[in-house]
């Protein structure tokens, strides 16, 4: 498995992230909220949001790369062909805390949350 981010599995156009806050899928966890919807890419896209009241813009970015580095570990359990975006709203969290939480939410999402299936 690649534990990169490419180009293509980043979420970066403004456009795709308002259509993903109108009118995706959400669930919510401790202190983080899933958005999830299918895309037409047939590609899994990955985006992240820090909400309003973190204190800086050095510990926004801090809260940013420990949530890029937990989807990392667990972009292989989402399933093919979704936009997903993590919303941030408790900050301070561990990397584990944090990458427990979306876990959780990964396997909550709609479609199963499951993973790509597995050749033998």
């Amino acid at each position: 498995m690649r534990r990169s981010l490419t180009r293509a599995e980043r979420l970066r156009a403004s456009k795709d992230i308002r259509e993903l806050f109108s009118g995706a899928a959400r669930i919510e966890g401790r202190g983080i909220r899933l958005l999830a919807r299918t895309n037409r890419s047939g590609a899994t896209r990955f985006g992240v949001v820090i909400a309003r009241g973190c204190s800086s813009a050095v510990r926004r970015n801090r809260e940013k790369r420990l949530t890029r580095e937990a989807y990392r570990s667990l972009k292989d359990r989402v399933p093919a062909g979704r936009d997903v975006l993590f919303y941030v709203k408790r900050f301070g969290m561990t990397f584990d805390e944090r990458r427990s939480v979306m876990a959780g939410l990964v396997r909550r999402m709609p479609g199963g949350g499951q993973g790509a299936a597995r050749s033998t």
